[in-house]
């Protein structure tokens, strides 16, 4: 089952290594009250309440990469100016790594600008040249690509029409991709896919395939004849079509599998499709089927989209989606959502918070944990990741990997949530926890205990 595949990317250290190639877009918002017409001409007048940027376009895929655990580089052309400069702060705040970012003085940075009143968009005011970059940044961008092409497990070419992802650009990107065997992910513009002939894999949405199509496509064998027709035609490995609130069809090889949606409620599509590029993405660089990497990113953009505005989806959260439908089990959380949930439980509850390797399960773990969780309601156990157990205890270690291990300690019914960490101590996570007793066997003391002043002080019991 695609859950038990999934939680090896939930618990790798491992981070494959992508390049997104394609639009960079500034998005800024501002947010208003309108109560007056303006005395000047028959226009509101919006009064300014707050203003807030969001990263846009190709970067919003990369930014949704970084949030899941890529290493990414963004490949994209900016102006020499403030929108410039603000969106790669936005970028490496990220963590998008900006060594392929170039600058164009001949042309600004692209920025869409909306004002909102009353929820409500008033205007939006546009800043771009939507035409073709011209040679010379045509030349640095292929000269980044063939110096770099051989550090990448996956390219992303994401197209949003503004002029870096020319025929020569896409070209390069996918004869340099096949020369090295780096597989390419196309996110299409066009209406001729012809471009994308040699892409690994292609990934329409319905109206994309129909224009491509020429055609209508009403039914789902509709669409199943239709891509295909682009898989051969263009020589992909893959098409997965995405259809809104009818899923996905993936055509691997020479199977075609048919993918339901999984939103139980849908708020909002804005972003759901970046969503659904970064997780094929990370899965794809990891080595995952297309269909398994279609499955999952299905799941994830379920998510984005029973929620309102431009969202990241975490692996977390789609881990425990899958979890979810197959068997109701959740005790595993991260440490975002162990914060969002105890407050919803604390009341009238004893938390009980204890931490550890738990790398080879015994006799007198069951016994400490089962003393542990007779001290309170709740038990939760911070459990250390591979990483800082091999800080801990030396490269030999852990035997049992970190999802093997959280596995194990979710059998047990004394334990109601585990909550994985990377760092040596779990004094972050007892921040978000804020036990009412920490328990801490063996040999330890108060005083050779890092976190015992920490629980103290927000008024917990060191047992």
């Amino acid at each position: 089952m695609h859950k038990d595949n999934f939680r090896k990317i939930l618990y790798s250290d491992q981070k494959p290594k992508i390049l997104v190639v394609g639009d960079i877009i500034l998005d800024k918002y501002i947010w208003g009250a309108v109560d007056r017409i303006s005395p000047e001409a028959p226009v509101q007048v919006v009064n300014v309440q707050r203003e807030n940027i969001a990263l846009g376009g190709a970067t919003n895929v990369a930014h949704n990469l970084a949030v899941i655990g890529c290493d990414v580089v963004m490949l994209g052309v900016i102006g020499d100016d403030d929108h410039g400069r603000l969106l790669k702060l936005e970028l490496a705040a990220k963590s998008v790594r900006l060594d392929g970012v170039l600058i164009d003085r001949q042309r600004p940075t692209t920025t869409k600008t909306r004002v909102v009143a009353g929820n409500q968009q008033v205007v939006r005011i546009d800043h771009e040249v939507a035409e073709n970059i011209s040679q010379e940044i045509e030349n640095q961008i292929s000269g980044y690509l063939k110096k770099h092409i051989e550090e990448f497990d996956l390219i992303i070419l994401s197209d949003y029409k503004k002029g870096v992802l020319t025929d020569n650009i896409i070209l390069d990107v996918l004869n340099l991709a096949k020369s090295h065997h780096v597989k390419t992910l196309v996110d299409p513009k066009r209406q001729d896919f012809a471009i994308y002939s040699g892409a690994t894999v292609i990934k329409p949405n319905l109206k994309e395939a129909e224009i491509a199509a020429r055609r209508k496509l009403k039914t789902k064998d509709d669409a199943i004849e239709a891509i295909k027709e682009i898989q051969q035609n263009y020589n992909a490995e893959s098409v997965i079509l995405t259809r809104g609130k009818d899923g996905m069809i993936v055509i691997d090889k020479d199977s075609v599998e048919v993918i339901p949606v999984t939103a139980r409620e849908v708020f909002d599509v804005t972003g759901a499709g970046d969503t659904v590029i970064a997780y094929l993405g990370l899965l794809i660089a990891s080595g995952y089927s297309y269909v398994e990497a279609a499955k999952i990113a299905n799941v994830a953009a379920g998510i984005a989209v029973s929620r309102v505005g431009t969202t990241t989806v975490t692996k977390e959260e789609v881990y425990h989606q899958l979890e979810e439908m197959t068997s109701g089990s959740k005790k595993i959380l991260s440490p975002c959502e162990i914060s969002s949930l105890l407050p919803s439980v604390r009341h009238n509850k004893k938390i009980v918070f204890t931490n550890g390797c738990f790398d080879i399960l015994h006799r007198g773990h069951i016994t400490y944990l089962n003393q542990a969780k007779a001290l309170g309601d709740i038990l939760v156990v911070g459990l250390n990741s591979d990483e800082s157990v091999r800080r801990l205890k030396g490269p030999r270690r852990p035997i049992n990997s970190a999802e093997d291990r959280a596995q194990v300690l979710a059998a047990l019914s004394c334990i109601d949530l585990i909550v994985p960490f990377s760092e040596d101590t779990p004094i972050n996570l007892i921040w978000q926890v804020r036990p009412d007793v920490f328990v801490k066997g063996g040999d330890y003391t108060l005083e050779t205990l890092p976190e015992a002043p920490i629980v103290e002080m927000l008024g917990g019991e060191v047992v």
